[in-house]
């Protein structure tokens, strides 16, 4: 017999925990998943529901070699990633190799650490037969959205265009909130401050009243009336009527989760969320940082939980107490909740490993973009694990005549987790003269600003992933890959971090729309993310799930490829350069189809400054 074997899905991962195991074992990658639907054909018994699953391209050795090692193998156990994809890749593996489900060790950890690697192979599971459901569910939900919305747009678009679930969804908001950019009437409106003066000191404050009533914002629309009141204000006084100091507390963020990472990488760092999630992958599997062996720098990287281990929670109090202070340990554990209803991706928020593995002193064995995501995880870990900031706010309110007036001052009294995570407040304006309650002061000028409304801003890559995130459309795993999609078919394009929705993207949704609203429907597409969820639980049945899909999916399928027969033609749009869902190993920027004097090759998006190439496999 010889050791027993472990597989995994990269070889990253597996180097990792070799090291963890000291060679105990022998560790195998399947460089991903290994079995899939077809890509040549529809893959899905329509009757049944039953998928005929393949071998994919250039996978049959590997799994092959895995089937020969496990024969000899005493144990096999089976650590892929702790979701439902990584259930479904154990499970698929399992089966092909010729072993028992039941008998194999199915070992999960939300860290590549030694104490988590160890732990996990100390008490290993079964495969959850629930979370592999709940993955063919979505796979085959995905599969025939997909398969059968495609014909449809090729035959009214032409091309190679595609629909799905998720990323139709994702599109109809890009192009919802475009069409209310450009149906957008700007209406005029105007503020009026009055200003005050001491000791050659002025202050402002700003009309917030007017015959006891609150204005609302543009409320003051009407040029007549602004200057009936700025009249009326000439020459008057001022009494200070109320003033009142008001301390709050700011609470710290949450640890970061898929959704919240991917935000504040594009914000911050630029990122867009494929290279967040490409740069987390290598900080999760390990990362050689001078110990002669890789180290797993954060937590699994695909999470919708921001809970936090409580060896991590002490870990991150000690650290806290020595760097900043007692005065900054928060006197319970912060406990945070997800936001979204049926948090179960992973069980654990995105953090670093060990604390203790500082950004600056690790940052010469990490490249420039991994240094900046990890310091960004880091940092927003132990924030949230700190005080809250206290800050106390000044409202200086006066009254002349019918018109009431406020003005505010802002200052930080504890800075608590702003220590290290800066929050942007605003602090009104510096008052630099005492004033006391029954003062009366001349009005020295008052003066109106015009203003005008704004239409809404459009999506970025955040925001929208924000917007997916609140509406519960997608799930963390699904965030990234819709976004490439959007970009691949060229539905979408990003200038300055601004997604704008391309003429083919508006007929996409058009057409899908008119013919199938329940798709392209938030709410529709978010109680079915809920009965994946439910399905994971084990309990709802994922063959019942489909079934009722397809019962009311069906009708509007046929009478779609009827009725656009008669649809007048539309212009075909020329199609602009083709994305991939591949990454450039040098820049980590998307790989694009071009084309070349001996036929298309794979070439990277940052043309000409990185000239990175590679053939097409046939």
């Amino acid at each position: 017999m010889t050791k027993n074997l472990v597989i995994v899905e990269s070889p990253t991962k597996a180097k990792t925990i070799n090291y963890i195991l000291k060679g105990k074992f022998t560790i195998k990658a399947t460089l991903g998943h290994v079995i899939d639907l077809p890509e040549d054909r529809f893959g899905v018994d329509l009757n049944t529901f039953q998928p005929t699953y393949i071998v994919m391209k250039g996978k049959k050795h590997i799994l092959e070699l895995l089937k020969k090692m496990a024969e000899s193998a005493e144990e096999v156990y089976i650590a892929t990633d702790e979701d439902r994809e990584g259930e479904a890749i154990a499970w698929h593996t399992v089966n092909y190799i010729g072993k028992d489900i039941n008998t194999v060790k199915r070992v999960a950890f939300h860290e590549i650490t030694p104490v988590a690697i160890q732990k996990a192979f100390e008490n290993p599971r079964k495969i959850d037969l629930a979370l592999v459901n709940a993955q063919q569910a979505r796979r085959i939900l995905d599969r025939i959205v997909g398969y059968t919305l495609s014909p449809f747009l090729a035959k009214k678009l032409g091309g190679f265009l595609s629909a799905g679930r998720v990323q139709s969804v994702a599109l109809r908001l890009i192009v919802d909130r475009e069409r209310e950019i450009q149906n957008f009437i700007s209406k005029k409106y105007w503020t009026i401050k009055i200003f005050i003066e001491k000791n050659g000191i002025k202050i402002f404050l700003d009309l917030v009243f007017i015959d006891g009533k609150k204005i609302e914002e543009t409320s003051l629309d009407s040029l007549v009336l602004v200057e009936k009141i700025l009249s009326e204000l000439k020459n008057h006084s001022i009494t200070i009527s109320k003033i009142e100091d008001v301390q709050r507390t700011l609470r710290p963020y949450p640890p970061f989760v898929t959704s919240t990472l991917q935000q504040e990488s594009s914000i911050r760092l630029g990122f867009t969320s494929s290279k967040t999630m490409f740069i987390a992958q290598k900080l999760y599997e390990g990362i050689d940082i001078g110990k002669k062996n890789p180290v797993g720098l954060i937590t699994y990287m695909r999470t919708d939980s921001p809970s936090v281990a409580k060896s991590a929670q002490s870990q991150a109090f000690k650290f806290i107490k020595e760097k900043y202070g007692m005065q900054f340990v928060p006197d319970k554990p912060p406990v945070y909740k997800a936001k979204v209803s049926s948090a179960q991706e992973a069980h654990e928020s995105i953090r670093p490993t060990d604390v203790y593995l500082i950004p600056d002193e690790i940052k010469k064995y990490l490249s420039k973009e991994q240094f900046s995501l990890y310091e960004l995880i880091w940092k927003r870990f132990i924030a949230s694990q700190m005080k809250s900031a206290i800050i106390e706010t000044k409202t200086i309110s006066g009254i002349s005549e019918r018109y009431g007036f406020e003005t505010k001052n802002s200052k930080i009294i504890f800075t608590g987790f702003m220590e290290i995570w800066p929050v942007k407040i605003d602090m009104g304006q510096q008052i630099d003269f005492p004033i006391k309650e029954k003062d009366i002061f001349k009005i020295i000028d008052a003066l109106s600003e015009e203003k005008q409304t704004k239409p809404p801003a459009r999506y970025t890559e955040a925001s929208l992933i924000k917007a997916m995130e609140k509406f519960g459309v997608g799930r963390p795993s699904t965030y990234a890959p819709t976004m490439q999609t959007l970009y691949r078919r060229n539905y979408i394009k990003s200038e300055k971090r601004i997604l704008i929705p391309q003429e083919i993207g508006f007929q996409v949704i058009d057409i899908l729309t008119k013919f199938f609203p329940d798709i392209l429907d938030i709410g529709f597409t978010a109680k079915f993310e809920e009965h994946l969820d439910n399905i994971a639980e084990g309990g709802k049945d994922w063959i019942e799930l489909l079934k009722e899909f397809y019962t009311g999916y069906k009708p509007s399928l046929d009478k779609a490829m009827e009725g656009v027969k008669d649809m007048p033609p539309v212009e075909k749009i020329k199609k602009e350069k083709e994305y991939t869902n591949k990454v450039c190993p040098k820049c980590n920027g998307r790989l694009v189809i071009r084309k070349g004097p001996h036929g298309p090759f794979l070439g990277c998006e940052n043309f000409p400054k990185c000239r990175y190439t590679e053939s097409i496999p046939k």
